[in-house]
């Protein structure tokens, strides 16, 4: 999948989730084409800014997550601030960092949340997207 489509893809989802605040999330309850989609690793992406509140405590905590789950989910932390590149190409995140963009064994979309520190919610989230 390239950038450019997943970037699309979450242009659209703005649409569909509106703004959300605090660890709000989307989560997608709807009946997917499970049985005939390929199943693939789930992706947390997770994108920070060096001026996030919490940065420290927010990476730990993205680490003890990654260190717990780095055999059932590929991680990828993405530092807007180091990777300018990322803010463009996932515009969804600009100005919204801590964020997360959950993606399933189908390789849709799971969860979304913005400014979400609450590592029980970024868990739950996980193991939603491996089921």
């Amino acid at each position: 999948m390239t950038k450019k489509f997943l970037a699309a893809v979450l242009a659209a989802t703005v649409g569909m989730t509106g703004m959300l605040a605090g660890c709000g999330s989307k989560t997608d309850d709807s009946a997917s084409n499970a049985s005939t989609a390929e199943k693939v690793t789930p992706t947390f992406m997770y994108f920070v800014s060096n001026s996030d509140e919490n940065f420290d405590k927010t990476n730990e905590m993205v680490a003890e997550l990654e260190t717990e789950y780095s055999q059932d989910i590929k991680f990828e932390i993405i530092n807007v601030d180091e990777n300018p590149e990322a803010a463009e190409n996932f515009q969804l995140v600009q100005g919204q960092t801590p964020a997360l963009i959950m993606l399933n064994t189908n390789n849709d979309i799971s969860a979304i949340e913005f400014k979400c520190s609450d590592k029980e919610k970024l868990t739950s989230d996980i193991k939603a997207a491996l089921e």
